[in-house]
């Protein structure tokens, strides 16, 4: 009977680790896949706080998947009037973009 606990109990401490272990290859292999966001997004908000003319940041933003071209303007209606702030307006265009989405995916 104890040789019966005793090898339940193995088992069991081995199919953890295996759970565990697998776990975490899946979470290293998502790190390493990219992000859930669009990186031209950050690019855009770059060049824009860079001080980029609209027309280049509509052209990144054309590029998008996520945007048609009613978004890509309505995010620089919403980002423009911000540009004079200390970070160039990054944080203003990060903050439109997640609201013509409807959702905060994207983080400044």
């Amino acid at each position: 009977m104890d040789l019966m606990f005793r090898n339940i109990g193995l088992l069991t401490v081995i199919t953890t680790l295996l759970v565990l272990i697998k776990k975490r290859y899946d979470w290293i292999g998502l790190q390493q896949e990219g992000c859930y966001e669009n990186c031209d997004v950050y690019k855009a908000a770059d060049r824009f706080a860079n001080g980029a003319s609209p027309e280049e940041v509509r052209v990144i933003l054309a590029d998008s998947f996520e945007f048609d071209p009613k978004g890509t303007e309505q995010i620089l209606a919403r980002a423009l009037p911000r540009r004079m702030e200390p970070d160039g307006g990054h944080q203003a265009f990060i903050q439109a973009v997640n609201q013509v989405l409807g959702e905060d995916i994207y983080r400044s």
